[in-house]
């Protein structure tokens, strides 16, 4: 029947029955305040008494209402769940269409010990806020309950089997508003959708926190109290895995007060004021200014994130806690076990090859969320797959740390952004015309790039660990460094290269880490000039911790010559890794000094027990010989007198055959396996454009 007073009304109803199940239409409706999202008791209500009710009284979507107790008629007591309908089964169903599916997930391979860590489920401030799943109706009147111990009652789930083509996600959380009113929200679906979900409860915490262990037992295979552990016995099917996730900005890193954000932190929250705040504009010179906006680009952390089939929705970066990661690296270890080793599979898993292969596939999908779209996901069944899951691994860790600048930088606005930004990398002091180090003498053709000595005002307690000194072009250090990295290219590379900007750095540390190593006094010293490049997203955590190595949980199969610092004499070979179609043709490609020792461990072919192998010979370092190298060498003390004694490639002669010819490798490749025998001296911002030839 339709009411006379209705017709210029926009309604959406909902189902008040014991499931309240959220469907787009009212996902999409919320989004405008103009529409009410009643139930159809508003509708019979109407139509029965032939007068329009009060939306109010029947309100669904509670958007900035204060009926806290709005959906209690329309959730269902404890005892009439629907979970009730699978009595005497394992694993009780739900009578609506939710993919409850089977998947065979197997946390397997022997424990390795477990390392202590924080745990970030429980809060450290009681004024900490966890906002409802964007998606629950009761966002707008609710947040995540925390109880009096600290606990945060949110859990993210994820099951990933590619053999069924499942890769899904489950929530579930405790709400409570303001007046007391607690429920349970719960969503599931596929990854990269929206999925569906309902609220349960009867308003008491003792029943949403019954629902809340209930669901989640029933999902993850253990208890709440136990979330970390994996299901008891082998091969335990249909279970999901605990995503843990950070709450609270150093809530489980360890290393946090290392990073230069944490005096940042400090500094910033002395100085909070009240009041909208002009930001400041940028003390930085206009190329720091650049750099800054290139090294934080958040859309290039979306696309590569998005590249290497990561989800960010389901686990944001800034929500990426130490343990994930280790546990996604000790995942990927397992892996290269078994690609390595096939035997292992019935050894250590007590499975075939396929089965140990899939079902650690599956347990690194549900502990490191992919999104796949409909499409299966892969099975990680080679190492050229294994190497792909390694760059993201390596890239989360790095973008995590520019992550956590980002975030423990915003908070300032007296100070611009950038000069947040840069401060949080550890960056101490930039000139915009060369800087006189010990034992350098200026040089007379140097013109600043702005008239004056850039020096950054900052609070005492915000000295950063790093030196970075913008080389200007008129110097014949930018020259020799202008003609390294161009005539240094090799002949199967098809990059072109426009030099914009190079600093010289110089992190605090690194020299000081050097003279007290037993690399200051190495019998036989070789020390170099050479190349290393990677994403511009990585250079938050480069620039910050320094180069690293990959943790000993990460398998050594993604390492041609095992695990540590890779360097290169041909710059395009290193500039390959930069990936700069990703960031608009714009690459960062690092000139760092090695010592790498006299002999080192040379090899024509990959081993990735290299580095075990040079330890044996006495070597500090590995030398993969390349078919195609320099021609001749010559000391770096012709760029900068700091760098006598260090060598770099002659340049007067182009790259070609090496009398060592491999018929493996095609370039020289250096791996250094301590991070105290590598210092950053340069930072090269790069345009790079692909082109027929190179050049």
């Amino acid at each position: 029947m339709a009411l006379s007073s209705l017709p210029c009304s926009r309604f959406i109803l909902h189902s008040a029955n014991a499931l309240v199940l959220v469907s787009v239409k009212v996902l999409e409706a919320r989004k405008f305040p103009d529409i009410n999202i009643v139930s159809f008791d508003w509708l019979t209500t109407s139509i029965n008494s032939q007068i329009r009710s009060d939306e109010s009284q029947f309100s669904f979507d509670q958007r900035g209402s204060d009926q806290d107790d709005a959906t209690s008629s329309i959730n269902p007591k404890p005892s009439k769940e629907n979970d009730s309908k699978g009595k005497g089964k394992k694993r009780p169903r739900s009578p609506t269409p939710v993919e409850e599916d089977s998947s065979d997930i197997d946390e397997t391979g022997e424990p390795s010990p477990k390392k202590r860590h924080k745990d970030v489920q429980k809060a450290k401030s009681g004024s900490l806020l966890i906002p409802v799943d964007e998606t629950c109706p009761l966002a707008g009147t609710h947040r995540v309950y925390i109880g009096d111990d600290g606990m945060i009652y949110d859990a993210a789930l994820n099951q990933t089997n590619a053999g069924e083509n499942n890769n899904k996600f489950y929530r579930v959380q405790i709400v409570v508003s303001g007046t007391g009113d607690y429920k349970t929200w719960t969503r599931w679906g596929r990854v990269g959708e929206l999925g569906k979900g309902m609220i349960l409860g009867d308003g008491s915490l003792q029943s949403a926190m019954a629902t809340f262990e209930k669901k989640f037992k029933e999902k993850a295979g253990v208890t709440w109290s136990d979330r970390f552990d994996a299901p008891k016995g082998s091969r335990q099917k249909g279970y999901y895995t605990f995503i843990e996730r950070k709450y609270e900005d150093d809530s489980d890193d360890d290393d946090a007060e290392d990073l230069p954000t944490a005096s940042i932190s400090k500094a910033s929250d002395k100085g909070t004021t009240t009041g909208p705040v002009k930001s400041a504009d940028s003390a930085l010179p206009k190329s720091v200014q650049r750099l800054m906006e290139l090294i934080f680009n958040q859309q290039y952390f979306a696309d590569t994130m998005k590249e290497l089939d990561y989800d960010a929705n389901k686990l944001p970066l800034g929500k990426l806690s130490k343990r994930t990661l280790e546990r996604g690296f000790e995942i990927l270890r397992d892996l290269g076990e078994l690609l390595t080793d096939p035997s292992v599979a019935d050894t250590k898993h007590n499975m075939t090859w396929l089965d140990a292969i899939a079902a650690c596939s599956n347990a690194f999908y549900t502990v490191i969320p992919h999104s796949f779209g409909r499409n299966r996901p892969p099975v990680i069944s080679s190492d050229e797959k294994l190497k792909k899951e390694m760059n993201l691994m390596e890239s989360l860790s790095d973008m995590q740390i520019a992550s956590t600048i980002m975030k423990d930088t915003a908070g300032d606005a007296a100070v611009n952004a950038l000069d947040r930004q840069f401060a949080g990398l550890g960056i101490q002091e930039m000139t915009p015309r060369k800087f006189s180090l010990p034992g350098f003498v200026e040089d007379s053709e140097v013109q600043p790039e702005v008239p004056g000595h850039f020096t950054r005002n900052l609070p005492v307690d915000r000295v950063p660990s790093t030196n970075v000194y913008l080389v200007t072009i008129a110097s014949s250090e930018f020259k020799l460094l202008e003609e390294y990295l161009i005539k240094s290219h090799g002949h199967t590379h098809h990059l072109s290269f426009k030099v914009q900007d190079i600093f010289r750095i110089e992190r605090k540390g690194e020299e000081e880490r050097f003279q007290q190593s037993p690399y200051a006094k190495v019998k036989g010293s070789d020390r170099r000039l050479l190349w290393h490049g990677s994403r511009v997203t990585n250079y938050g955590g480069i620039l910050s911790q320094g180069l690293r190595i990959a943790p000993p949980e990460a398998p050594v199969n993604g390492y041609a010559f095992g695990k540590g610092v890779y360097l290169a004499d041909i710059s395009s070979k290193s500039a390959n890794y930069c990936q700069s179609q990703a960031s608009s043709d714009t690459g960062l490609l690092l000139l760092c000094e090695a010592e790498l020792g006299k002999p080192m461990l040379e090899l024509e072919i990959g081993r990735s027990d290299a580095a075990e192998l040079a330890k044996q010979h006495g070597c500090i370092a590995t030398w993969g010989k390349g078919a195609t190298a320099p021609m001749g060498w010559k000391d770096a003390g012709c760029v900068n007198a700091n760098l006598t004694g260090v060598m770099m490639p002659d340049t007067t002669k182009e790259p070609g055959p090496a009398k060592y010819a491999s018929s493996y490798l095609q370039y020289n490749e250096y791996i250094a396996y301590d991070i105290a025998q590598v210092k950053l001296r340069y930072l090269l911002r790069v345009e790079m454009t692909q082109s027929r030839f190179g050049y």
